[in-house]
């Protein structure tokens, strides 16, 4: 496509890009076509995840319904269809990975929260595609969620206050008290650890004193990076519980972060512009302050004053050979001094304003020397779509034009200032609401209802268009079980409109669309000033250097590597052969690899995780190859910034849950497992745990024989191990079943296959290995077992597993093999909600924190769908958030309350 845009000068600051074309060899046009290009080749994704609520404990259920868009106009992508959601602690370790299939861009999912999958303290959920991990990763999806434990034996809540105000010195003080009813964990033993990136750096131990206060301190070495710092902690109850509680450090001094934004990146001596700042808490939310600006001498120049969330601004003309400091009066009681930028001798100023009318202002200012009639282009664009360009003429010190609103969709619009060599000069980011996203109206068959009773709820979807059919989630929650500000939340409309398209922590992004607040467009203006962008860079798209793309767009789970020989060449043409059992079967594939011995294995269909083992040969059926599989990583995001929720809050949901829990008998950790007992290192019960720590077998099914470590005696060879086993004869040339039906052609059969950590291994190799080296085997004889390793598993599999180290590996195996866990499709579960005129139900406790959970609610034609729940025994307020968006990627957001009598 070839893009058209305008000469403009001073009479004429206004034209569109489809008015006169350039020769498509200069500059502009040129800088044009690339960014179209960019935005072709790379279409950008946007994920939104709608949770039931805020705040967990351990036993409960995350529950979420995702959402899959593309940039341009928010409508559903079909350009991915499998979504990555991990839930990952505060030192980035991801403890599980639920993988929704996408259709039509729509998914939900959930994850259960037991005691074995997650401990007290931060989390973040993140979200993306496979096609999103090729661009910056501060673009995917991240929400903080905060868990606790509301179980009865472990109630006991831990809270750190941070302090770095001592050089060299970590001080921390740590508070313990018990759920129930806020008091105290008085005269308890406590030892701790500080770890720095992952090593330890310090041990200590204390006792709390009467208020369950303890201060630990520890040494740090200069140059140690707070983010990079950890605290662990045992408090000892008693005898038989001991309470663990981790901390990432987060600095809770009394420092202000101060900085100075000014309106298009800079100041320039002589003119007079706008500059915003922002003031910040340690932990970056923002923090209300008052300051003047001075100049060298201490002359008074001007007063400001923060308006909203620490952020402010006021305008500024700086005066050559000046040099200039913001002084602030912060609320601790201290000043602080902040030196300003050094403002440009000459330059350009770029203003935009958008706020309180039907269009966008331009005005581009210039230093007296540059009104030469140089030429510099302007580009307004949102998600890489231009909206507007234009060639200015700079032939007067000042330029100004209005530009109208309907030329932009709602959201965010980047404007450009660029040199003729295609060099960025300013920028600024704006926000335009045109007011025409999706509305949902609610509407309930009662105005007030008693404990459960049956509630049926109307929607309606609202919209100036005919699209009215929409895909829905709807959460509701009982108050007195989850207290929130809905500001600090991030829902579809703030996170697909605004946070997706902004880089670092926003604080209370709901805010800027209530419409209860006036000055929400204006208190956003500020915070496109002192927030950063940047989807791509201009002077890539000026060089035309696009990114290397690692991924492709997943239409299905994938698993791919590839192959070479012991030269580390590649193998073109050998024969890959995939092996895993799923609980839908054994799965069986083989392909070819490719002229640079890449192989895929594509259009896989599983549920839960499965082991997978991959074979290859090369043409000639020899076994000498290596295989490389890709490995699955992860995105990386920092979220240490931001405060924790509410501890009211949170702590008051904790006591609301722990009353759930305690009517309640499945509740992880109130639960006590026997120990299975093996008998002399053989286990071949059906009912015992049939597996092997760090084995290789893939499938799920259990083996048919378990050999145990204390089997293994020092003095024996392996060989003995399997001398008496029911099922199998140890003979001259290898181990073989006993009842095997054998093939006509060889009725002596043939050994069973032994794998050594994976790899193949034969008789000779097998009688050389210490017993003492061996963690355990598995002997897989049921053709259920055995089927998913192909022809090398009809007589039968031995598997070796080895204790962990490279020491005690005594074999070097052949490397045809290798293996790998993928994580197949959620098992998507289904929300219970009570029915309680259901005589079985009657008498039943009814203390629930979510109410009612429906992820995938479609409105009709007319945009109407309706709902029904019970209330529970909650009594007081519901909250009611209902989310979604149409086909034509209108969005929508309600929040809606009725009252249960008590």
């Amino acid at each position: 496509m070839k893009i058209k845009y305008a000469l403009i000068s001073a009479a004429t600051f206004f034209l569109a890009i489809s008015l006169s074309a350039f020769a498509d060899g200069d500059w502009f046009s040129a800088l044009l076509t690339n960014l179209n290009k960019w935005r072709e080749d790379y279409p950008q994704e946007k994920v939104h995840l709608h949770f039931d609520k805020p705040f967990y404990s351990i036993g409960d259920d995350i529950w979420f319904k995702a959402y899959l868009v593309n940039t341009e106009n928010h409508e559903l992508s079909a350009l991915s269809k499998v979504l990555y959601v991990d839930l990952v602690d505060e030192r980035d370790s991801v403890h599980q990975t639920v993988v929704v299939p996408m259709e039509n861009g729509l998914g939900n999912g959930d994850f259960k929260l037991t005691d074995s999958l997650v401990t007290t303290g931060n989390y973040h959920i993140n979200a993306y595609t496979r096609w999103m991990q090729n661009f910056d990763p501060d673009f995917i999806f991240s929400k903080r969620i905060l868990i606790g434990d509301a179980r009865a034996s472990t109630s006991i809540v831990a809270s750190a206050n941070f302090d770095f105000n001592e050089p060299a010195k970590f001080n921390t003080k740590l508070k313990y008290f018990n759920l129930a009813d806020k008091s105290p964990v008085a005269n308890k033993p406590i030892t701790y650890n500080l770890l720095y990136k992952n090593n330890t750096v310090y041990t200590g131990k204390g006792v709390t004193d009467e208020m369950g206060i303890t201060t630990v301190s520890a040494p740090i070495k200069k140059g140690y990076a707070k983010n990079d710092l950890y605290l662990q902690t045992e408090l000892f109850i008693s005898k038989n519980l001991n309470i663990k509680r981790d901390f990432a450090v987060i600095d809770s001094s009394e420092k202000i972060d101060f900085q100075i934004f000014p309106e298009g990146g800079r100041m320039v001596n002589g003119l007079r512009s706008r500059v915003a700042f922002k003031a910040t808490r340690a932990g970056g939310n923002g923090i209300n302050v008052k300051g003047y600006i001075t100049d060298q001498n201490n002359n008074h120049i001007i007063d400001f004053a923060t308006e909203h969330a620490g952020m402010g601004s006021f305008a500024f003309q700086p005066v050559a050979g000046n040099r200039y400091t913001a002084v602030i009066n912060n609320p601790y009681g201290t000043e602080n001094k902040y030196p300003l930028p050094k403002p440009d001798s000459l330059g350009y100023l770029f203003a935009v304003n958008h706020v309180g009318n039907d269009s966008v202002t331009i005005r581009v200012t210039a230093s007296p020397s540059l009104s030469n009639s140089q030429e510099i282009g302007l580009v307004a664009q949102q998600n890489g779509v231009v909206k507007y360009a234009a060639l200015v003429k700079m032939d007067q010190p000042v330029m100004v034009t209005k530009l109208p609103e309907a030329r932009f969709n709602t959201g965010i619009v980047q404007f450009t200032l660029l040199s003729s060599t295609g060099n960025p000069l300013s920028e600024r980011l704006v926000f335009v609401n045109r007011n025409d996203q999706l509305k949902i109206n609610i509407t309930g068959n009662k105005p007030t209802y008693n404990k459960r009773e049956k509630v049926s709820l109307t929607l309606n979807t609202l919209a100036d268009q005919a699209f009215l059919q929409s895909s829905l989630s709807v959460a509701v929650t009982a108050d007195d079980g989850v207290k929130e500000n809905d500001d600090d939340g991030n829902g579809i409309l703030a996170n697909l409109l605004l946070t997706s398209d902004l880089k670092g922590y926003i604080e209370q992004p709901n805010y800027y669309f209530n419409e209860t607040y006036k000055d929400r467009a204006k208190h956003l203006d500020l915070l496109l000033l002192t927030q950063g962008w940047r989807r791509f860079n201009w002077t890539d798209i000026k060089d035309n250097k696009f990114n290397t793309l690692k991924y492709q767009p997943q239409k299905a789970l994938t698993i791919t590597g590839s192959i070479f020989n012991l030269k580390n060449k590649p193998v073109p043409g050998g024969k890959v052969v995939l092996l895993g059992s799923t609980t839908n079967g054994p799965i069986i594939i083989d392909t070819t690899a490719d002229e640079n011995g890449r192989f895929v294995f594509d259009n896989l269909d599983f549920n839960n995780d499965v082991k997978f083992v991959v074979r290859a040969k090369n043409t000639n059926n020899k076994d000498n190859i290596i295989i490389q599989l890709d490995k699955q990583t992860k995105p990386s995001v920092n979220f240490k910034l931001g405060e924790r929720f509410s501890t009211v809050e949170f702590i008051d949901y904790l006591q609301n849950t722990q009353k759930r829990f305690d009517q309640l008998d499945n509740v992880p950790g109130k639960t006590i497992m026997l120990k299975q007992v093996d008998i002399n290192g053989i286990n071949t019960s059906k009912n015992a745990p049939q597996t092997i720590e760090g084995s290789a077998k893939i499938g799920s099914g259990q083996a048919d024989i378990i050999l145990k470590e204390d089997r293994f005696k020092p003095g024996t060879t392996m060989l003995q191990a399997f001398y008496g086993l029911p099922g199998v004869i140890v003979k001259k040339g290898g181990i073989y079943r006993i009842g095997r039906t054998l093939r006509l052609s060889n009725p002596e059969g043939e050994p069973m296959t032994i794998l050594l950590d994976g790899s193949q291994i034969d008789l000779d190799m097998l009688d050389k290995l210490p017993p003492t080296d061996v963690a355990g085997v598995e002997i897989l004889t049921s053709g259920y077992n055995t089927a998913i390793y192909g022809s090398q598993g009809y007589w039968g599999v031995i598997l070796i597993t080895t204790k962990k180290g490279p020491s005690r590996r005594p074999v070097e195996p052949k490397s045809y093999l290798d293996k790998i866990t993928l994580a197949g499709y959620n098992v998507q579960r289904e929300f219970y909600s009570p029915v309680y005129d259901a005589p079985n139900n009657s008498n039943k406790a009814g203390l629930r924190s979510t109410i009612y959970w429906q992820p995938n609610l479609i409105t009709n034609e007319k945009g109407e769908a309706e709902i029904s729940f019970y209330t529970a025994d909650n009594a007081g307020t519901y909250n009611i958030v209902a989310e979604g968006l149409n086909t034509q990627g209108k969005l929508a957001r309600k929040t809606f309350k009725i009252i249960v009598n008590k």
